[in-house]
């Protein structure tokens, strides 16, 4: 300090006060001046990003939460109980291996334990595969080296992931019109409202991630909606959701290539245009649709590969003698596979029941044949397309069913930990006539089917040009409905035809999840239609 009086604020002169009140005051000085510029800042952002990125962080945070409060991430005194998850039926290994996890139990193993096996120890040789989606996020997550690692985790990496997206969508809304950012809840309807999804980010299944994969596409989709064509920039955020829940989804498992090919026509269909003179806005749609296929193309192929190397002959097994023969005739079906007339009495007998052991003929022709004896039972269904309607009839039933209560939800210390792979449960289709049985049992089973003539219905109907022309936002609801129940149908069609009713419920559980949504975007353009003349006088 020189002899110069020096003041700050006020006429406060500092050289009259000690040298701590000096160096007090210069600090306090400081940040109000700091304080100062961060306001003239703030004041200077202008409102247009203000208030999308308000909106984009306040859905993703109130998301994230919601789901960890549904699945018991954290818990609240009085909002419900703890974690909730879905137990292995053997499947986890095909991914939880690929990150060198081994399950923490006094058993070494996670598979059929009556729990739900959520602590892992890492360091292990990760075992070699295709390469996945559900690996690499997993992957994100595990760290390297010996220690114990918990699935929770993955979960809050997969719940923060659909949080993600739900912002990115409702701020990407919010700079169009801020009501339009209550579409971004159409896909969180059946995660929130329930448990029988959203328990599934607790596990270590391809399952989460295709329905993690899902959510964005369809955010995506809601994102085209709620916008036009003129909107570049947010529809440029629309085709990236869009693409990458596509290939995320494709790439989950084999079961869920349904995914990227909805991602790639859809992607496809949407409209960008610019108000300068480039049309090369006009190709970003397709662009990203091409983008996507190539994308996905090397990893599905190697996932394919990779499935017949491992369950060639039990899948061919399951698609014949739980499905094909019960539903065409073991009479047609047995001569056609090579298979001598014993054998006829193993129809409906999932490959889990003895492995193939004990049916007459079954090594020389499924076993040692299976790709054979796959397309042999395809043929057949083309042959015969009432039999593969009615699998397909008996998997949109199953999809009324995606509680699957024969997967445990309670983590291990719960429950004490004990093998039951050899309980019977009728919904994981180890034996026909149990499944048909259970699937007649339950009400309603025309739902699914009748929800899905009515989606494709109404979305047919948006062609005609005085449909067209309506309120585009109504038109939109019934175009992403109607896609939603394409996707639906694509799924449980794939897996009929790939591992016919074995674990039925199961396979179609993300068709279920779909379906639900198709509903709940048809009443919100049931809704948007009503209000259609109050939003044009706003």
């Amino acid at each position: 300090m020189t002899s110069e009086s020096v003041s700050y604020g006020r006429g406060i002169d500092l050289t009259t006060l000690p040298a701590r009140g000096r160096r007090g005051a210069a600090l306090r000085h400081g940040l109000r001046t700091a304080a100062g510029d961060l306001h003239d800042a703030v004041l200077a952002i202008p409102r247009a990003v203000v208030v999308p990125v308000a909106v984009g962080c306040s859905a993703a945070l109130a998301t994230v939460l919601a789901l960890a409060l549904r699945i018991g991430l954290v818990t609240v005194p009085g909002l419900g109980g703890g974690l909730i998850g879905v137990g292995d039926n053997g499947d986890a290994y095909r991914l939880f291996c690929t990150a060198g996890l081994t399950p923490d139990t006094p058993s070494g193993f996670s598979l059929w334990r009556g729990v739900v096996v959520t602590s892992f120890t890492t360091g292990a040789d990760p075992c070699t595969a295709a390469p996945t989606s559900s690996a690499f996020l997993l992957r994100l997550v595990v760290p390297d080296g010996p220690g114990v690692w918990s699935l929770t985790s993955y979960a809050w990496l997969l719940a923060g992931i659909v949080a993600l997206a739900v912002g990115i969508g409702a701020a990407t809304l919010a700079t169009v019109r801020p009501w339009r950012v209550a579409l971004v809840v159409v896909p969180l309807v059946g995660l929130l409202g329930v448990s029988w999804w959203s328990r599934f980010l607790v596990s270590l299944y391809a399952e989460p991630t295709a329905l993690v994969a899902v959510t964005a596409l369809l955010v995506g989709l809601l994102v085209v909606v709620g916008t036009r064509p003129e909107h570049r920039t947010q529809r440029l955020v629309a085709l990236a959701l869009i693409g990458l829940g596509g290939l995320a989804g494709a790439t989950a498992k084999p079961g869920f290539v349904p995914i990227g090919l909805v991602a790639a026509a859809a992607a496809a269909l949407v409209v960008v245009r610019s108000r300068s003179r480039r049309r090369v806005w006009r190709l970003a749609g397709p662009l990203v649709a091409l983008a996507l296929l190539a994308g996905a193309a090397s990893p599905v192929s190697a996932a394919l590969e990779g499935q017949d190397r491992s369950y060639a002959a039990v899948n061919a097994h399951n698609l014949l003698f739980t499905a094909v023969m019960p539903e065409v005739g073991p009479e047609v079906v047995v001569p056609a596979v090579g298979l001598p007339p014993d054998a006829a009495a193993h129809s409906g007998e999932g490959f889990y029941v003895a492995g193939g052991m004990g049916i007459p003929g079954w090594a020389t022709a499924v076993g040692d044949r299976p790709d054979e004896a796959r397309s042999t039972a395809r043929s057949l269904l083309l042959e015969h397309p009432e039999a593969f309607a009615t699998m397909v009839g008996r998997g949109l039933t199953a999809t009324l069913r995606p509680q699957l209560t024969y997967l445990p939800s309670e983590p291990r210390g719960t429950a004490p930990e004990h093998f039951e792979g050899r309980t019977v449960y009728p919904e994981a289709g180890p034996q026909t006539t149990l499944l048909v049985r259970w699937l007649d049992a339950i009400p309603l089973g025309w739902l699914p089917l009748a929800l899905l003539v009515a989606a494709l219905g109404a979305a047919a109907a948006t062609l005609l040009p005085r449909v067209r022309r309506g309120d585009p936002l109504v038109v939109g609801l019934v175009r992403v409905a109607g896609a939603t129940a394409v996707l639906g149908l694509g799924i449980v069609t794939l897996a009929v035809a790939g591992d016919g009713y074995y674990e039925l419920s199961k396979h179609v559980w993300l068709g279920s999840y779909l379906f639900l949504t198709a509903g709940v975007t048809g009443l919100a353009a049931a809704l948007a239609g009503a209000t259609a003349r109050f939003r044009r006088r706003a």
